[in-house]
């Protein structure tokens, strides 16, 4: 699978406000959901935007219904989420997500279209996820434009003039989408993640030829602890991949991980749009 970049979520369109209210996630939950999400399969970076009309999770997946999945699993274990209830969520993949993204921060998918205060939520939500250190290169990119988009309509907006607004979020959401196609460095990750796995599980492979056979209980532990590990050393090269600053020393860097561990060249950033399954 490819990074995907992905909306998961309920607002006044799609759940009554009894809903909307019992699953809005209070300021003070937010880290906490933060932190657990980043940590959860399929997800990479993750920002919470919980208000009185949404309750949503803006996601960059390396799964997109792993994903879904660990949204899911909080959902359930923190707030009651039945399966009848999941059919007022919506799941938004790369082009819908981004344009999504750029018209909630432009408030032309609030309740009240113009209203000062959207931006504004937008920009909390993305100030409370860098804090828990759950949003990274790609959705501060995302954030970044989507709140100069909304300001830049901003005008448009308070004269009236929403068929202008509508027509320059949707430009501007697209000419962002090639940007973020031509980053080369995320397919990597991925093609770095997987030759990791198929690492360890050649080597737990050869420890359990030499040194077992193992119960089935300790089996699973070297499992998770493998995967674990993998996890963390492809999240931290991820890091230093992406954080690099010149464009020059990004490709040298992104050219050195492929080199060590093989990897064929990337060719795309962004999996194409389609259905996260329901569930």
């Amino acid at each position: 699978m490819e990074p995907t970049l992905l909306v998961i979520g309920l607002n006044h369109h799609t759940a009554p406000a009894a809903m909307r209210q019992r699953f809005w996630i209070s300021e003070d939950r937010r880290g906490t959901a933060l932190r657990q999400l980043s940590q959860a399969e399929g997800i990479e970076e993750v920002i919470i935007l919980a208000t009185s009309d949404r309750t949503e999770f803006l996601l960059w997946a390396d799964d997109a219904s792993f994903a879904a999945n660990s949204v899911l699993r909080l959902l359930t274990a923190e707030y009651g989420l039945r399966i009848d209830d999941w059919e007022h969520f919506y799941r938004l993949l790369d082009d819908a997500a981004l344009l999504y993204i750029f018209r909630v921060a432009s408030s032309l998918d609030s309740t009240v279209i113009g209203e000062p205060q959207a931006a504004a939520q937008v920009e909390d939500a993305w100030r409370q996820a860098q804090k828990a250190g759950s949003a990274g290169h790609f959705l501060n990119a995302v954030l970044e434009k989507a709140i100069s988009v909304a300001q830049s309509v901003r005008n448009e907006i308070a004269i009236g003039n929403m068929a202008a607004a509508q027509r320059t979020v949707a430009a501007e959401a697209h000419g962002f989408r090639r940007q973020l196609l031509a980053e080369r460095v995320v397919p990597t990750i991925v093609a770095l993640r997987h030759r990791l796995d198929e690492i360890c599980r050649q080597e737990l492979d050869s420890f359990k030829e030499d040194c077992g056979p193992f119960p089935k209980d300790q089996d699973a532990i070297l499992l998770a602890v493998a995967s674990r590990l993998t996890k963390k050393i492809a999240g931290s090269l991820a890091r230093e991949l992406k954080e690099v600053p010149e464009k020059v020393q990004q490709e040298q860097m992104t050219a050195a991980v492929q080199r060590l561990f093989h990897l064929e060249s990337p060719k795309s950033a962004l999996a194409g749009v389609g259905p996260v399954p329901a569930h």
